[in-house]
């Protein structure tokens, strides 16, 4: 059985991006809502969780700590770099990992295959130079 990456997520646009990436990585990814976040988590074959960090979600992950099953599992959120209060209230609902949009977004491949496979890295092909004109 592979190993599984849950996303609580709103933002349609990275949950197209990290479909896009999970599919190029061949990860498989579930979907779910903050409600169903501990349910879906608890399943076997998940490695991590990543949620979109805001009230509901900072919930959710409090409830997952509360729970045997799911109390160590690796949580990475990300939000707007300026919310400094919502990075420090993720921190002490025990996300696991906390990025800036941007830093998620470009290290979304890496972040992927650290989740399912830790100490992996990904190969990487340089793009061809293009011939001087």
């Amino acid at each position: 059985m592979s190993k599984s990456v849950v996303a609580c997520l709103e933002d349609l646009f990275f949950r197209s991006k990290i479909e896009a990436t999970a599919r190029h990585l061949n990860i498989p990814v579930r979907y779910t809502n903050a409600a169903g976040l501990a349910k879906a988590c608890a399943e076997p074959g998940t490695a991590a969780a990543v949620v979109e960090l805001n009230d509901e979600c900072l919930a959710a992950v409090s409830a997952l700590r509360a729970t045997p099953a799911t109390r160590d599992l690796p949580v990475v959120g990300f939000l707007s770099h300026v919310d400094k209060e919502l990075a420090r209230r993720a921190e002490t609902a025990g996300v696991t990992k906390i990025m800036a949009r941007s830093q998620f977004s470009e290290t979304l491949p890496d972040l992927l295959m650290d989740l399912v496979a830790p100490g992996t890295h990904r190969e990487v092909q340089d793009e061809p130079e293009l011939p001087d004109e």
